[in-house]
């Protein structure tokens, strides 16, 4: 199998097709703000091909902190049609195996809710993450309103907690800093505080 970087034409066929099946509103954010952050080289689409066919067989979706050590897994997608074959677990390898040992990989799963019939469905994918070599943080997120626990791999070895945080942190205030909709933005989300109102995500 082979990882291969998507051009933005690609994306955005990605995008009107399975990211939009497997993400909800509240989650996706719009594309224009993908293919911007894309021109700057700050955001970088991949997708999972078996060797000499098509279609994908999976998508990673990286935001870039500017060290270029910490990435973001902003989306990891297995389209419909090839769930529960064990792709999940070949994309994450395939990613890790593309980059330094060094890189940490940061990633936001959401958090239980309480709700059984909705929190079955979020504890397999944590289950997932887990099963795969993630390490659950001790610190939760809330972006716009969606309520995240915080994961992380490094292949070198996790580096402090605090300077995770910190470059998590500091990814989504390059983008937001003196935003109105910063305080949409809710990293880390506090002991006791809440996430504001759910909505979806808006650039302005």
């Amino acid at each position: 199998m082979e990882l291969k970087t998507l051009n933005p034409d690609q994306l955005r066929l990605a995008y009107e097709t399975d990211l939009r099946e497997a993400f909800p509103p509240a989650e996706l954010k719009p594309l224009s703000a993908m293919t911007e952050m894309m021109a700057r080289g700050v955001y970088e689409a991949l997708a999972l091909f078996e060797e000499g066919k098509a279609p994908p067989l999976g998508y990673v979706l990286l935001w870039k902190h500017a060290d270029g050590r910490f990435l973001l897994i902003d989306y990891l997608c297995v389209p419909a049609s090839c769930r529960n074959g064990g792709i999940g677990a070949k994309l994450l390898a395939a990613l890790f195996d593309a980059y330094p040992p060094e890189t940490v990989f940061i990633g936001e799963s959401e958090a239980p809710t309480g709700e059984a019939e909705a929190d079955e469905m979020i504890l397999r994918r944590l289950g997932f993450y887990e099963r795969n070599g993630a390490a659950t943080l001790g610190y939760d997120t809330a972006l716009f309103g969606v309520h995240f626990k915080t994961i992380a791999w490094c292949r070198a070895g996790l580096p402090s907690e605090e300077e995770i945080l910190q470059k998590h942190r500091e990814i989504y205030l390059e983008r937001f800093a003196g935003s109105k909709h910063e305080r949409m933005i809710q990293v880390p989300l506090h002991p006791g505080e809440k996430p504001v109102e759910r909505t979806d995500w808006v650039e302005d």
